[in-house]
């Protein structure tokens, strides 16, 4: 892959000022990202030779891509705007569509270098593997050959992975500049079985940094678990005293609570869900760190070039410290943290998340599988199913609840009874998180979107319906 290659801050800086010049904008901002990466299909049972036990015999399809844009955002009095374009940054005479009638009814404000720092950065910066195919493969083969191994009969269907990098960067008239290089691998599986004249199919979607970080043992004993899951018989009862939920399950638990981990009035909710009490126990700790060493898309800026940084959100089952925009620094007492970032060029920034996880507790994961009397374990969240969580109105009178179609086991002491096919997990929030009864130690991250991870939890008192 050739380098992914950038205008200087100089260039932005003249660019900006062309910008200002004929819009009458009294600040502005430039955003410019570059990607490219290898994208792999493979289809081995369309191979002419129907023996997909080796690579060489896979037929695949591979894809090399590139792309670059650049967003601009620009305000003064009573009015702003946001533009984008594909391809490379125009030339500070080529900004001749702009004008002072640009400007839209809004408004617009920007970081400025004494509210977090100006500096330039970096994050990740190795390209992806040149020989991204071939190890691409490889890993698709030994993730085949060890399923095979837990779960005789399976095949696999396909595979889709993409191995791929990125870098931007950023600069606004205040001052402020950021630079920023990112990697990202990610491999969507498809298999299927037939045993004892049932047939069963499961599909697993994952993310890593680059394509070596990923274990083919782990994936193909996720694989084994859904397999076993798509073929067992279903369990009509389903006990929920006590429910095991795995790391992928508790992620899509941890997403739908972010919205009262950050900003003011999330914080205000989760105020209320406390009520002077504790959310949790003491070994529950939520943080949110966007320079997270083994993270996937850490960085020591967010997207408008602020300096992220770890917070924790919850700390020993107690409300800890909110995720703040600059804008909110002090609010308070509480300091900001880079905290805005965009799901692509074309996109403004937005608050959001950055590395979201429940850290690694106390408890072995599979004792708490085996510690279950008579339970359920859940595996992971239902295709299409249900995810959502209603926090209450203005007038604070609802109290928060979550609803999440699951699949999983019905299991006595780790022995598995039944199977669930669907089912819907759901209560109130404050129940969740006080119903934690223990953290295990097998944290994990997921795509749930963003990079979100948690570790297998031990519920109670939480409500488990058929779907």
């Amino acid at each position: 892959m050739r380098p992914l290659r950038l205008p200087t801050i100089q260039t932005l800086r003249t660019a900006l000022t062309a910008v200002t010049e004929r819009t009458g904008a009294s600040c502005a901002e430039i955003y410019v990202k570059a990607g490219g990466g290898v994208q792999v299909q493979i289809d081995p049972w369309r191979a002419a030779i129907a023996s997909p036990s080796a690579p060489a015999d896979w037929r695949s399809h591979t894809l090399h891509v590139e792309e670059k844009g650049w967003a601009l955002r620009a305000g003064a009095e009573g009015g702003a705007l946001f533009a984008t374009g594909s391809g490379s940054l125009p030339a500070p005479g080529g900004w001749r569509r702009l004008n002072r009638h640009s400007l839209r009814p809004g408004s617009l404000r920007l970081p400025s270098p004494s509210r977090r720092g100006a500096r330039v950065t970096t994050g990740r910066k190795d390209p992806p593997d040149d020989d991204g195919e071939a190890l691409g493969r490889n890993l698709v083969h030994s993730i085949l050959e060890r399923t095979r191994s837990e779960f005789p009969g399976s095949r696999l269907i396909r595979a889709r992975l993409h191995d791929g990098a990125s870098a931007s960067v950023l600069a606004n008239s205040e001052g402020v500049t950021g630079r920023t290089s990112l990697r990202l691998a990610t491999i969507n599986m498809e298999f299927a079985v037939e045993r004892n004249a049932t047939r069963g199919s499961c599909s697993l979607y994952r993310a890593a940094g680059a394509l070596r970080d990923f274990d083919a043992s782990t994936i193909a004993a996720e694989v084994a678990d859904r397999l076993t899951l798509a073929t067992a018989a279903p369990e009509p009862e389903l006990p929920s005293s006590e429910l095991a939920v795995s790391p992928a399950v508790a992620s899509n638990l941890l997403a739908l609570l972010s919205p009262v981990l950050r900003d003011r009035d999330g914080w205000e909710k989760l105020q209320r869900l406390s009520s002077g009490h504790s959310l949790g126990p003491t070994d529950l700790h939520i943080l949110d760190d966007g320079a997270l060493e083994t993270g996937w898309i850490r960085t020591s800026v967010d997207d408008e070039g602020v300096p992220t940084r770890a917070v924790t959100l919850i700390r020993e089952g107690e409300p800890g410290e909110p995720l703040l925009t600059w804008e909110d620094d002090g609010w308070s007492g509480f300091s900001a943290t880079g905290c805005r970032r965009r799901s692509g060029w074309r996109a403004p920034p937005e608050i959001s998340h950055s590395h979201l996880y429940i850290a690694r507790g106390p408890a072995p994961a599979d004792e708490i599988r085996t510690g279950i009397r008579r339970g359920c374990y859940l595996l992971d969240r239902a295709p299409g199913g249900r995810l959502h969580a209603a926090f209450g109105d203005s007038n604070h009178h609802a109290e928060p609840t979550f609803e999440i179609d699951v699949t999983g086991f019905v299991i006595e002491h780790d022995r598995i009874l039944g199977a669930i096919p669907r089912a819907r997990l759901g209560g109130s929030i404050r129940q969740l998180l006080r119903g934690i009864r223990a953290v295990g130690d097998d944290l994990r991250f997921f795509p749930v979107p963003g990079a979100v991870g948690a570790p297998t939890l031990l519920l109670t008192g939480l409500r488990l319906e058929p779907v």
